[in-house]
Parts: C-alpha cells; structure tokens; sequence
C-alpha cells in the first residue's frame, strides 16, 4: 500500500516536472505564455454526499436509494501547465453504504488519485481572466481502500467527472464537483455478495472551495514578428536620437548667439530711449515675450516704461502703431493670429496705465504671417512704428 501511494507521488512530481521544461519554450496554447513551475497552484478543500451502486447497474439486489448514500471529504492540489491543462493529486475519505434488501454495510473509505485536468471553457472560449464561470474536466485512477482499520479491501480505482468553478475573487473559487468512480466489486466490503469480474461505481457531488496561489493569471505573448517589429522600432528611434544628440551643439550654439544679439538690440533700445533725445520718437521698438504667452515680461515694462516717457513727450499728432507677432513654427494660423492680437493688446493697454494718449496708439495682431526675424523665436514680439 505505501509502495502505491509512493507511485502516485512520483507520477505528480514528474509530470510537474516535464511542465517545467517545456514552459521554457514559452510560446504555448493560443498566445498565452506559460509561467513557471511554482506559479498557478491550487489547494481545494470540500464535502458532500456519495452513493454507492453495485451488482452491475446498482439496482437490482440492492436497498432503497437511501440506504447506499454515504458522505465524503475532498482534499486536493492542483497545478496547472498552462490555461488549459493541469494535473492533480486529491486524497478522498469518508464513509459508502453499499447495501442489499436486507443488510447496509457502512465502510470507512479513502480514495488517493492523481487526474489530469483540462479547462474546457478556456480550451474553447480562449484564456480570459474576467470570466466567472469555468468548466473543468477530470479523468485519473488511484487507489480504493474499504473498512480501513479493519479487513482492508483494497484494489485499483478509476474517476472521472465534472468541476464546475465560480471566480468569488482572484484568489478563491467556488467548486462543484460531480465524480464518478469505478472499482471493481470483489473491492467493497467482504461481506457484500459481490460477483467477480463486475464493477462497482461510486457518485458524488460535493461543495468546496479553491485557493489559488503565487501568480494565478496568464501573461499574453508576443509572436516573433510582433517582437522583430518592436525591435525594429527601437532601433529606429535610438537612430533618431543619435542624430539629434550630434545636432545639439550646433543648435545650442545658434540659440545662444540669436540670445546674445537679442539682448544686445534690448540694451541698445534702453540706451536710446534713455537718451531721450529727439521729441519726435522715430524708429521701431521690439518687446518680446515667451512661447505661447502674452504675458509682458518685467524686462519689457522696463522698456516699456522708458518707451512711454518719450511717446508722452512726442507732438500730440504724432501716432503709434503697436503691431503683434507670433512665430510660424508654434500653434496653427488661426490660434497665433489672436495671440498676436493679445499680445499688442496687452502693450497697448499697459501703455495707457503708463499716462500716454490713447487717441495716439492704435494696435493690431498680423499672427505668424511675417517672419520679420532670421530666428524664429525673435518672432514673439510686439513692434512699435
């Protein structure tokens, strides 16, 4: 007896065993990619109710169906290979009652078997890890041991049947399991008038629940070509980045030198207006001001400030044109057409705060129609004819 058990042992261990080999191959069962050994185990416990049917159909010679029922409790571990198939190894005890007319022979009874397993609703569904429902399944043999403590009967055994699982969450199910077991007659009790070369069959629908452990789902997997294009892709856009480092320098150095000349222009327009010279204003001045923004900046309501003293001291008649820009590689026509607007808007109205005539500005926004400087930048600017 310990010699069988032992087998069943080794047949479970093995056969984890070769699933743990082939999960190397990764690829497996309608793009889904097998995990490891430790992963996708399951422990089951339940109970329910047996009947125990002989003399060939389990009718005639027997006792009222009462008579043969029996109780039972299920402990088993599972592992599964793949969404599809799994082996397990389920210890079975309790009590039959197989009976005649006249006799019940009540037996303590222990059934240890090993089953394959397979997920009917994934192998035709497909793998979907929201799905409640699953049916499984079983076919394996083991071992029937009757009266145990007593004269044990003891003969090989084979199972089959149905688990219907219920997700209740990521790691628990809910089971109903339907089995049916065939073992030979001469295997009941001895004392059963049993005939030799039929079989007995042992049905039970027992209730339990399942733990699942470590990682339970199932991770899809990438074709060969999926991967060869991901690849290509990268390279590609490692390529680009390349390019784009080597072209750094050059365009930090042109950005610099546009700032260089931008700030030398601004410190040459302070300087002139602080000269404050002239009474009649003549020329063009530029305020500038970020990307996408127009918001003045302090450094141009300095100018600005300075600008405004001599527009104050300039002939009453003499007119001011506030014209907005916007750079032509930043937003669409439309939307720097009204930043423009704002922007000599926003000049416009920061002038007036500064005391110069209203009636001697006029103002308008011509977008990023005109590029009026070689770095397109500069182009975020109000000119002042």
């Amino acid at each position: 007896m310990k010699k069988f058990l032992l087998s069943i042992a080794m047949v479970a261990i093995s056969l984890g065993a070769i699933a743990q080999e082939n999960s190397a191959e990764k690829l497996r069962w309608k793009g889904i990619m097998n995990n490891g050994f430790w992963s996708n185990w399951e422990l089951s416990l339940g109970g329910g109710v047996n009947y125990t049917a002989w003399n060939a159909g389990g009718f005639e010679g027997q006792g009222d169906f009462a008579d043969n029922l029996g109780w039972q409790a299920e402990l088993g571990v599972t592992k599964w290979f793949n969404p599809i198939v799994g082996t397990r190894l389920q210890v079975v005890g309790g009590k039959i009652n197989p009976s005649t007319d006249a006799t019940t022979y009540e037996s303590n009874w222990m059934f240890p078997h090993v089953d394959g397993v397979l997920n009917l609703s994934n192998w035709i569904g497909g793998y979907r890890e929201d799905r409640v429902y699953y049916a499984k399944l079983f076919s394996g043999f083991g071992v029937s041991l009757v009266d145990l403590g007593d004269d044990t009967a003891t003969g090989f055994a084979w199972t089959g049947g149905l688990i219907n699982t219920f997700r209740l969450c990521k790691a628990l199910d809910l089971n109903l399991e339907l089995k049916a077991i065939l073992t030979p007659e001469r295997d009941l009790p001895a004392a059963v008038p049993a005939e030799k070369g039929k079989y007995a069959q042992i049905y039970s629908a027992t209730l339990g629940l399942t733990y699942r452990f470590n990682k339970r789902n199932w991770d899809k997997a990438y074709s060969q070509e999926e991967v060869d294009g991901y690849l290509a892709a990268i390279a590609a856009l490692e390529a680009g980045l390349a390019d784009a480092h080597r072209n750094n320098g050059k365009l930090a150095e042109r950005l610099a030198a546009q700032k260089a000349a931008t700030d030398k222009a601004l410190k040459d327009l302070e300087e002139c207006l602080k000269s404050k010279k002239p009474a009649k204003v003549s020329g063009s001045s530029a305020l500038f001001f970020n990307l996408n923004s127009a918001r003045l900046l302090d450094r141009t309501k300095a100018s600005m400030q300075l600008l405004a003293e001599d527009m104050k001291a300039a002939p009453a008649d003499q007119v001011f044109t506030l014209v907005g820009h916007a750079d032509v590689k930043t937003g669409t026509a439309e939307y720097n057409q009204k930043l423009s607007e704002k922007r000599a808007k926003a000049v416009y109205d920061y002038l007036i705060e500064q005391g110069v005539n209203k009636d001697q500005l006029t103002w308008k926004g011509v977008g990023s129609s005109q590029n009026i400087f070689p770095i397109n930048e500069t182009n975020r600017v109000v000119i002042v004819k």
